[in-house]
């Protein structure tokens, strides 16, 4: 009996984790993207561009948290 290797299988996006943070472009991993981002994985601050204590307290995954963030580290 034979199989066929070649099934391809949809990938949902929203499952898989975004390695780009979308406030500063800076590189995430996965993991942080699953635990610190949204429900969708995606990160709007990492902490290149954030202190530690606002990604703790979830800052990261939302939008104007994040740019307000940013703005406050200049």
């Amino acid at each position: 009996m034979s199989m066929d290797m070649k099934t391809s299988q949809s990938v949902d996006d929203s499952t898989m984790a975004d390695t780009q943070c979308r406030n500063c472009d800076s590189f995430v991993t996965p993991q942080f993207a699953r635990v610190f981002g949204n429900n969708r994985n995606e990160v709007y601050g990492c902490l290149e561009c954030m202190t530690a204590t606002e990604v703790k307290r979830g800052r990261a995954n939302h939008p104007e948290e994040a740019h307000r963030a940013r703005k406050e580290m200049r």
